[in-house]
């Protein structure tokens, strides 16, 4: 019989072109070649790096997002390569403050790489000898909090939230990187995470328990650690919570549910670190593709970009219409746009209108122009 932890992995599994409903046709946006079965990707503001993990191949794509976006592809085939000391990268998250880029490698670790010698523009650093972090058990996805210096680690085989002081484990100082600050217990199968810094609250999916935890960011952070013993405040999200994002201005926390093709809406007004009484109601429930996964929130345009893994394409839902507050657009079909195959996980550029989306079936990225393609004008979807 397969484990809970088993079961969850499974079905977050590669999906082939057959159980997407035949042989995918070729996307329709410009994509570019990564490493072997890419999944994490993210960028970072200050020097326009778009990082992508390669899972077969133990490394990281780095792309020039300058050169290399919905409006300019000069550079889109001349992509640097970095190391990131351990297997299966998934989860990466930069940290502006400290200049430094997280890798979460599946085989147990966290790889502190140094962002101002290893980007788009400086490759120095990118086959460094690196600073690792021992984790939980199979490590999945992470999140910084840049005002409180923390980054946290979802461990999908042990429950729990690891907790890095990244004051002292970072680009720079590496002493803080022997071992973690604190655990957090949560539910079964924490997947990823989302940090909303106006309420310093980060928000759990338990694949397990087909919930999203909130912990208390005042309380437990790389400073802090009192609260991190205490059980977070559960909700209820429905089945295979796959991917979570955070729009800040709205209040509003997204989750895709991949069995259930659909992104459930949170109210963080009243689901977060100080307020709990919102957690207990059923979110609203928005559709998406089949295999709603990977996520991201474009907050210039207010738009809701999902990955949907089976039907290898990208729901572009309307935030200003459905969100915390306003429910209306929630019940309309969203804009649809092709991708890859098995798409994966979604980042926003929103200084360049880009949209970059890890196909790990195909092994490239598609980027989508997020002016043409957003929640209010589906003309470039």
């Amino acid at each position: 019989m397969l484990t809970r932890l088993a079961l969850a992995f499974c079905l977050l599994g590669a999906v082939s072109a057959s159980d997407a409903g035949g042989v995918a046709q070729p996307p329709s946006h410009p994509a570019i070649p990564v490493g072997g079965f890419p999944t994490g990707i993210t960028l970072s503001r200050s020097t326009h790096t778009v990082y992508v993990g390669n899972g077969s191949q133990g490394t990281l794509s780095l792309i020039d997002g300058d050169t290399c976006n919905a409006r300019d592809v000069r550079s889109c085939g001349r992509n640097r390569t970095a190391v990131t000391a351990g297997t299966d990268p998934i989860g990466i998250a930069v940290a502006e403050s400290t200049h430094t880029v997280y890798v979460v490698n599946f085989s147990g670790t966290v790889a502190v790489v140094d962002g101002r010698s290893c980007d788009a523009a400086h490759s120095a650093g990118c086959q460094a000898a690196l600073a690792t972090v021992h984790v939980g058990v199979y490590p999945q996805f992470l999140a910084v909090d840049d005002r409180t210096h923390t980054v946290y680690v979802a461990n999908g085989g042990s429950n729990t939230v690891s907790v890095i002081d990244g004051r002292r484990c970072n680009a720079s100082s590496t002493v803080g990187c022997r071992r973690v600050r604190a655990s957090v217990r949560v539910g079964p199968v924490p997947f990823t995470l989302a940090v909303n810094p106006v309420t310093s609250s980060v928000y759990v999916t338990d694949l397990g328990a087909h919930t999203v935890s909130v912990i208390d960011g005042r309380t437990c952070n790389a400073a802090v650690i009192r609260g991190c013993g205490r059980r977070p405040v559960e909700v209820d999200v429905g089945e295979t919570p796959g991917g979570i994002a955070v729009n800040t201005r709205t209040n509003t926390v997204y989750v895709t549910g991949e069995s259930s093709s659909d992104v459930s809406v949170i109210d963080g007004r009243g689901c977060n670190a100080t307020a709990s009484s919102g957690c207990r109601r059923r979110p609203v429930r928005v559709r998406a593709g089949a295999g709603a996964r990977g996520i991201a929130v474009d907050e210039a345009t207010d738009t809701v970009y999902v990955a949907n893994t089976i039907a290898n394409t990208v729901s572009v839902i309307d935030g200003s219409a459905c969100n915390a507050r306003v429910h209306a657009g929630c019940r309309r079909r969203p804009a649809v746009a092709d991708v890859g195959l098995s798409p994966r996980r979604v980042a926003v550029d929103e200084a360049t209108g880009t949209v970059y989306v890890t196909n790990a079936g195909s092994d490239s990225v598609t980027l989508l122009d997020g002016r043409t393609c957003n929640g209010r004008v589906h003309a470039g979807c």
